[in-house]
């Protein structure tokens, strides 16, 4: 877990970084490396070439790459807490990722341009990890879903 964690911490840093190294001539949001480096980095832990395109859910690699948002962290433990789902605290998380990016860009007066792109970056990693649900979401609709610490029934 904490290597899936740090992978995302660590393509979102090396993206940053290598933003860095452009000319400052060029007009693309700095925001722009941050997050293709972040969705390169689900996409490689969903679809691994080393592993025949079979991975994971791509959750822990998508909370490294938005540890900027403390809240998130919240909202997924105000859902496990109660209901010991940890799917539902994961989609929860994401579907609220692309709100609260938002607001914090307004908030800090992020431009048009910059706003756009941390939108669109944040709408794509939210869209992976809920598409990656999508067999948690139909148990939690049908009330199979399992519950951290509980034993399975069938």
């Amino acid at each position: 877990a904490f290597g899936d964690v740090l992978k995302g911490v660590l393509a979102v840093c090396i993206g940053r970084w290598l933003f860095t190294l452009m000319p400052e001539s060029t007009m693309l949001s700095p925001y722009l490396a941050v997050y293709l480096a972040a969705i390169f980095a689900i996409i490689g832990h969903l679809k691994p070439l080393y592993f025949g395109f079979k991975g994971g859910k791509g959750v822990l690699v998508a909370g490294g790459t938005i540890l900027a948002i403390p809240f998130l962290a919240v909202i997924f433990l105000a859902c496990l807490l109660p209901t010991g789902m940890v799917s539902l605290g994961s989609v929860t998380m994401a579907a609220l990722y692309p709100v609260l990016t938002i607001l914090y860009g307004v908030f800090r007066g992020y431009s048009a341009a910059d706003l756009t792109v941390c939108t669109i970056g944040s709408v794509i990693m939210a869209a992976m990890v809920i598409y990656m649900h999508r067999s948690n979401i139909k148990r939690i609709r049908e009330g199979k879903e399992y519950r951290f610490g509980k034993k399975h029934q069938k």
